[in-house]
């Protein structure tokens, strides 16, 4: 079995973003802000412009796409100490073989002297993703209660947060997210 390689993608690699990017839709649709329907009409600039303005790391087996995450920074007076952790995804036949865990720490170590803290947002109901996320560091700081809606209702999501200062601990989950009216 080959290696999968991980690397930050430039806006050369836009067609490589695009492609990943509606793989995710399609694949895990409940599990993202957007939808297929309208990022598949989305012209290539726009995805070399996300390329441009924030961190997105892929995951290439032989040579193809199969992996994503990013973050970006925000950038107000008092909160671009913190980046945010987006679209992260691993194509199905890819899952088993840690690229999760390898993609997230990939994140991580570009945020790194960016940032002095990574947030994300997961649905309540991925447990695995919950735990690679438990496993790089991240705890659970708040709930939002029907942050997604589609179709077939809504979905809360788990807000996640971890700590990248020197000598500062991420603290442990600060919400229990067993423990809720939803």
């Amino acid at each position: 079995m080959q290696a999968v390689t991980i690397r930050r993608l430039v806006v050369a690699d836009a067609e490589d973003f695009r492609a990943i990017r509606l793989a995710a839709l399609l694949t895990a649709p409940e599990a993202f802000g957007s939808v297929h329907a309208l990022e598949v009409e989305r012209p290539l600039a726009a995805f070399a412009e996300r390329l441009a303005t924030s961190a997105v790391l892929g995951a290439y087996d032989g040579g193809r796409i199969g992996g994503m995450a990013g973050f970006w920074r925000a950038n107000g007076p008092k909160d671009s100490h913190k980046g945010f952790v987006f679209g992260m995804f691993v194509a199905p036949e890819l899952r088993g073989r840690g690229v999760g865990a390898a993609l997230i720490a990939a994140v991580i170590a570009a945020a790194r002297g960016e940032v002095e803290q990574l947030h994300l947002a997961v649905l309540r109901s991925n447990a695995a993703a919950i735990a690679l996320y438990r496993a790089a560091g991240f705890a659970v700081y708040g709930i939002e209660p029907r942050a997604l809606k589609d179709a077939s209702g809504y979905a809360d999501e788990l807000l996640m947060v971890r700590i990248l200062q020197p000598g500062v601990e991420t603290p442990g989950d600060i919400v229990d997210p067993s423990n809720s009216r939803t």
